[in-house]
């Protein structure tokens, strides 16, 4: 009996091509990797990473109010607690761990910790209780737009006063604007050396070419001097890339300046229009007086036109009774009918005195009245001034630093 030819099981030629072919793309890739790695960074690269870190902390600071604390470790999560940490929080900034190989530091003490979020500095600071605005004077009733305008202050007042105890950048520039000015305490954190140093805001380290950080950047290095300045001259033995940015210029590249000069203007302007409130309703409580005065008088010319009417009918009575008992006695004479006559125009001059006194004093009282509606329709606009004038006080606080 025969056997079947025996067949050896191998690859052919285009199986093994083909998984040369995949190998070699693998390798390729992998010594791309391994290349790209472990080659040094250019300047422009250095350089460009320091900025992106520094947009990444300033980014937090906008959203958070506050500096990230550094790392512990390459890690980067920002350990508040940890007073020696110097990594960068690439992971907290939601940043990339290309960042790792970063150091960074933010001032921490000195009477101003920009890493800690700042006390709330009462902005918009409004001081003044207002409770004296609105107040109406004795109107019955108070016309119902003059009391939706006294409700709208009351609500905005409210709502500028919720904002006062919240966070936000503004109360960070009162902070950093601080430790700017105060030469004396100026911070715990300082770049330079032991023989020169200058106070900081933040400040980003990259270790060069070498991969590892010389000179005072160096692990292990003092604590208090931790960073070289930037622009220190590059030797074999340094070529660390600095940015440091000082509390001035931190301040400045966020805009605090002005958006703390936008929020003291919104809230000298609220000021204004409350001291315009206040006038505004003195000025309302004397038109009512005006119209109380008014009424009285009319009320006064009223009585002495009744007055006066009495008077003739009593001068016009007694006249008749004297010309009719000189009829029945000695005789009426030309004295006694002149006499009657002066009285009776008296009493007449009188009533006509009278009359004209009601007229001018209820003309009084349309015009106190017409200006009392003139200073209702004042009021409203007052009043809504001043609403506007909070309301764009708590507007600027709720921005804060936000473009």
């Amino acid at each position: 009996m025969r056997r079947p030819p025996f067949r050896q099981r191998g690859f052919s030629l285009v199986e093994m091509g083909v998984v040369m072919v995949v190998v070699g793309v693998i390798g390729m890739v992998a010594w791309r990797w391994v290349a790209t790695s472990q080659a040094p960074m250019t300047r422009p690269e250095m350089q460009r990473q320091l900025n992106e870190a520094q947009a990444g902390v300033e980014g937090f600071l906008l959203a958070n109010h506050r500096l990230p604390c550094a790392a512990s470790d390459t890690g980067g999560t920002e350990n508040c607690g940890d007073a020696t940490a110097v990594r960068f929080p690439w992971r907290t900034l939601g940043m990339g761990s290309e960042f790792a190989a970063l150091h960074y530091g933010a001032n921490r003490g000195g009477g101003a910790d920009l890493a800690a979020a700042p006390p709330a500095q009462d902005w918009p600071y409004l001081g003044l209780t207002f409770t004296e605005v609105p107040v109406f004077p004795a109107l019955s009733p108070v016309p119902a737009d003059v009391s939706a305008a006294g409700a709208r202050v009351g609500a905005s007042y409210a709502a500028a006063l919720a904002r006062r105890p919240l966070v936000n950048g503004l109360d960070w520039c009162t902070v950093v604007r601080r430790y700017a000015a105060n030469n004396a305490a100026a911070g715990v954190l300082r770049a330079g050396s032991a023989g020169a140093s200058v106070p900081v805001g933040f400040v980003i380290a990259h270790p060069g070419e070498n991969r590892q950080f010389d000179g005072n950047n160096a692990d292990g290095a003092s604590a208090s001097f931790r960073f070289d300045l930037p622009g220190r001259s590059q030797d074999l033995n340094y070529d660390d890339l600095m940015l440091a940015v000082g509390p001035g210029d931190l301040g400045a590249r966020l805009g605090c300046a002005a958006r703390l000069s936008e929020a003291q203007s919104a809230i000298q302007a609220s000021y204004a229009a409350y001291d315009t409130a206040r006038v505004m309703q003195q000025y309302w409580s004397l038109l009512r007086f005006d119209i109380d005065q008014a009424e009285s008088a009319v009320d006064g010319a009223e009585s002495g036109v009744a007055l006066a009417a009495m008077g003739l009918a009593l001068a016009t009575t007694g006249a008749v009774l004297s010309i009719a008992s000189a009829a029945n006695t000695e005789g009426v004479t030309a004295f006694i009918v002149v006499m009657a006559a002066v009285n009776i125009a008296a009493s007449i001059a009188e009533t006509v005195l009278a009359a004209q006194d009601l007229t001018a004093a209820q003309e009084d009282l349309v015009a106190a009245r017409a200006k009392l509606v003139a200073g209702n329709a004042y009021a409203i606009h007052v009043y809504n001034s001043l609403a506007d004038a909070l309301d764009n006080a708590v507007v600027i606080d709720q921005k804060g630093l936000t473009p």
